[in-house]
């Protein structure tokens, strides 16, 4: 398959100037000179002819020329780009122009372009003929389409700036935006032809729809965090209610309806009166209690003189049964029978039988007492039990009087907690009415179902083989390392790169410097030197170059290289070109020298490879460079790539 390359590009000026700089196709191209005389923009203006969304030529191009063209070819088919350059303060212009066919003359004036179009019109047309098979993009509110393959992807592949080719973090061109980056790694994939139209198709439906889901079960998840501002409010006065008796505990799990719902039947609650107990009622308790007391005290009383009478009489039945025990000596006498003589002298005497008669009468009052005590004693123990039964009775009729004191007393305190509570509870039913009036028309925040995304999403999944895709794209991974690494061995470079290789992934998208011997992985940044920089991208973009010839990718067969000299070019103290010839050599010259081979070599070895050099400096005593130098804009001939002599437009 040939592939794209760039014959001519080409200015127009005021009047009908035209100034070409013509290029072969299929091999290295040299433009070298002087800073200043618009080597670089050459690529700005490829670019500007791809459909750039603004003009980034320098303001000297922009006042001398109105319009640019590009002329690609691929075999015998041919495609001429025309584009009008806006004058210097205006960003750009939607005015393009493109042609296809065989053997297309070029315009003699920007005026006989042909095909007038517009950007989006000339991109897809570019599109359809580079073979960017692509599939019309969703596009967004600024209207674009994020990932979708476009024109403006290949830019990554076919230049290789001074932002990029000593850069320690820049891999591609383009990737330094973050809002391009984005786009370039969603779409190589497609230009490394590990994805069709078809699967990109799905595979971008998918993430359009993976990123939809993310959002909403976010905002599911939030709702079910923090809740709608109306079923805040909801539960907040339900809470409320609930700590007052009017209401359950709310679930946090209800949906808005159901606690509404709630609300209104909270708010239906009728409040009961409180009556208080009467003062009249504690009085007649107060005066029952200390008639109580009274008989309490009197019973307490009775209960000690019969207690006290108790004793005494039990101390006077101890004396009268020593008394009778004296006397009954007496009986042992038998005083019945004293004789009225004296036993002693015999004499007649009565006083014997006197003594004994009043010893008699003295035992017979003795008894009487001891009979008396006997039947006195049980009557007053038992008097003394039906007292104490009569104050164990009013102590009892005391603790029942305290408890009625305590209850009146407890109920009136119950009773105006209660009249605080009703008021309370009349408040909250006021704000609760006043809240359901207030949301009867406030929007509610309803739940998207997402159902039927999952389900669109999972036949997605379906489709695409993600596991395929995965072992594609380790394939192509492994297939650009090889071709970097043998790149990267031809190359110029300082340790650690020395002999070491090339991992790139495609993911990220980034490269990774195997060393040799210790087998370390480096970054990008660890290699620290703008030799190993250079070397990197340049093997790099030979090797996707390589790859695309193997795969038959889209991407033109163009690379576009500004300046390999920047970090080996001697510094000459002028901004001159820089001739190496027949002069002593240093390092560096011989690493550039080096990089130049490679060119010529690596270009002779693909197909359909065409390489633009833009170079400060001039290799007078390398044929192979000379031959291949197209355009040479040095102080000395005066030359440039815009004539000094053209005049300054008229609207600048």
């Amino acid at each position: 398959m040939t592939r794209w390359n760039i014959s001519k590009i080409f200015f127009f000026g005021l009047p009908g100037q035209r100034r070409d700089v013509s290029f072969r196709p299929g091999a290295v191209n040299v433009i070298t000179g002087a800073s200043g005389t618009g080597k670089s923009t050459l690529i700005k203006a490829i670019d500007y002819c791809l459909g750039s969304s603004k003009c980034e030529l320098p303001a000297h191009v922009r006042r001398r020329s109105v319009a640019v063209g590009v002329k690609w070819t691929c075999g015998d088919a041919e495609i001429v780009v025309g584009r009008i350059i806006p004058p210097v303060g205006q960003k750009t212009s939607t005015r393009m122009f493109i042609a296809s066919g065989r053997n297309l003359p070029l315009p003699a004036t920007a005026d006989e372009f042909e095909g007038a179009t517009t950007v989006g019109a000339a991109r897809a047309l570019l599109e359809r003929a580079f073979g960017i098979g692509d599939f019309p993009g969703e596009p967004d509110a600024f209207g674009n389409a994020p990932g979708r393959a476009t024109i403006r992807l290949v830019t990554p592949y076919i230049f290789v700036t001074k932002e990029v080719i000593c850069s320690e973090t820049v891999l591609l061109h383009g990737m330094e935006r973050p809002d391009k980056a984005r786009d370039i790694v969603a779409a190589m994939p497609y230009f490394l032809r590990v994805t069709d139209e078809a699967s990109a198709i799905d595979e971008r439906r998918l993430r359009q729809l993976q990123r939809v889901l993310d959002k909403e079960e976010s905002r599911e998840r939030a709702r079910a965090a923090t809740f709608s501002s109306l079923k805040q409010r909801a539960i907040s006065l339900l809470g409320e209610a609930h700590r007052i008796g009017l209401a359950p505990m709310p679930s946090v799990d209800r949906t808005e309806d159901e606690l509404l719902a709630q609300l209104r039947r909270v708010s239906s609650t009728q409040l009961d009166a409180n009556a208080y107990p009467s003062e009249s009622e504690l009085g007649v308790l107060h005066a029952h209690r200390r008639q109580i007391l009274s008989s309490l005290a009197a019973a307490r009383r009775r209960s000690q003189a019969t207690r006290a009478a108790i004793k005494d009489a039990s101390g006077f039945d101890s004396a009268v049964n020593r008394q009778r025990e004296k006397l009954m000596l007496a009986e042992h006498l038998q005083l019945n029978e004293v004789v009225t003589i004296c036993p002693v002298c015999r004499t007649p005497s009565e006083r014997g039988r006197e003594m004994a008669r009043v010893l008699q009468t003295t035992l017979s009052k003795v008894r009487e007492e001891s009979a008396a005590i006997e039947r006195v004693k049980p009557k007053l123990a038992e008097h003394d039990r039906v007292i104490e039964e009569e104050i164990e009775k009013l102590n009892v009729e005391l603790h029942g009087v305290d408890n009625q004191i305590r209850a009146w007393l407890r109920q009136s305190e119950e009773t105006k907690r209660l009249a605080d509570l009703s008021q309370l509870r009349a408040h909250l039913l006021g704000r609760i009415s006043f809240f359901l009036e207030s949301s009867a028309d406030e929007p509610r925040q309803l739940a998207r179902d997402l159902n039927v995304l999952r389900a669109e999403i999972a036949d997605l999944e379906a489709r695409v083989d993600s596991q395929a895709k995965d072992i594609k794209i380790r394939r192509a991974e492994a297939k650009i390392s090889h071709f970097a690494s043998e790149a990267f061995s031809a190359l110029p470079t300082v340790a650690p790169c020395i002999e070491s290789e090339i991992d790139f992934s495609v993911r990220q998208p980034e490269v990774n410097i195997i060393e040799a011997g210790s087998g370390a992985v480096l970054r990008l940044p660890d290699v620290g030197s703008d030799q190993n920089y250079l070397a990197v991208h340049i093997a790099l973009s030979f090797a996707l170059q390589r790859y695309f010839e193997v795969s038959k990718s889209p991407v033109p067969g163009l690379l576009v290289i500004d300046q390999i000299s920047r970090p080996y070019f001697p510094t000459s103290g002028d901004d001159d070109e820089a001739e190496i010839e027949g002069r002593r050599e240093d390092e560096d010259v011989q690493a550039m020298r080096k990089h130049i081979d490679f060119l010529f070599a690596e270009t002779a070895n693909r197909t359909g490879l065409q390489v633009l050099l833009i170079e400060h400096a001039y290799f007078a005593d390398d044929s192979r460079y000379v031959a291949a130098t197209r355009e040479r804009w040095t102080r000395a001939s005066g030359r440039a790539l815009i004539p000094r002599d053209w005049p300054i437009r008229a609207d600048d």
